[in-house]
């Protein structure tokens, strides 16, 4: 089994390494976000990306999405910290195959990568089951977000005006503007409150990215 690791705390990744390779995985890889994350598993097509959710620059749900749409031969198993179901439904709308918690034994991580290795999934059934019924009250998107707009949104949840965004993405407010419009049309909403809690139920951004930077 080649396994790519995509976190972004390198203490992180270091331990979970020396335990993969203890019990005879080979770790081909190591991204710190997940624009790293797809571009390594162009170069190296592992058998599995080991994907933690809370990353910079973009999150490991839409790069699991991007992975998935690029290659279905590549399984991608979740470790991550949080249980909530708004990002596990996320996680199977973008094709994840598994979801291991962190604060799981290597034991529990080995045993998820084995499963999602062979084809089969690894997700917990109740949580799995609270996605489900979280899935039956979130819209669904009908195009996909550019980076661009990502990046906008990002903002946008942590509350900034137009101008200022603009100032951060050294372009101006008009343009702003423009790009929350074409978010808004792409989610089917029509305010910014409802495209930020769209876009989180989806996994497109998280409210505590900014931390990870």
């Amino acid at each position: 089994m080649r396994v790519l690791l995509a976190e972004d705390h390198k203490i992180v990744r270091q331990g979970t390494r020396l335990y993969l390779e203890s019990v005879g995985i080979e770790v081909v890889g190591e991204a710190a976000n997940g624009h790293e994350a797809i571009q390594l598993v162009r170069q190296m097509q592992p058998d599995v990306v080991v994907m933690d959710i809370h990353m910079p620059d973009l999150t490991g749900i839409e790069a699991t999405r991007r992975i998935r749409h690029e290659n279905e031969d590549v399984r991608v198993l979740v470790l991550t910290a949080y249980d909530n179901p708004t990002y596990v439904q996320a996680l199977l709308n973008a094709g994840a195959d598994g979801f291991v918690l962190k604060t799981a034994e290597f034991a529990e991580l080995h045993r998820a990568l084995k499963e999602v290795y062979v084809g089969r999934s690894a997700f917990d059934p109740q949580i799995v089951e609270k996605a489900a019924r979280l899935n039956e009250e979130l819209p669904a998107f009908v195009e996909d977000l550019t980076d661009r707009e990502i990046e906008v949104l990002r903002h946008a949840a942590q509350g900034l005006t137009n101008k200022r965004i603009g100032e951060i993405l050294f372009i101006s407010d008009r343009t702003v503007q423009g790009h929350l419009q074409r978010i808004y049309r792409k989610l089917n909403v029509t305010t910014r409150t409802e495209a930020v809690t769209t876009a989180l139920g989806q996994g497109y951004i998280t409210l505590d990215e900014e931390d990870n930077r």
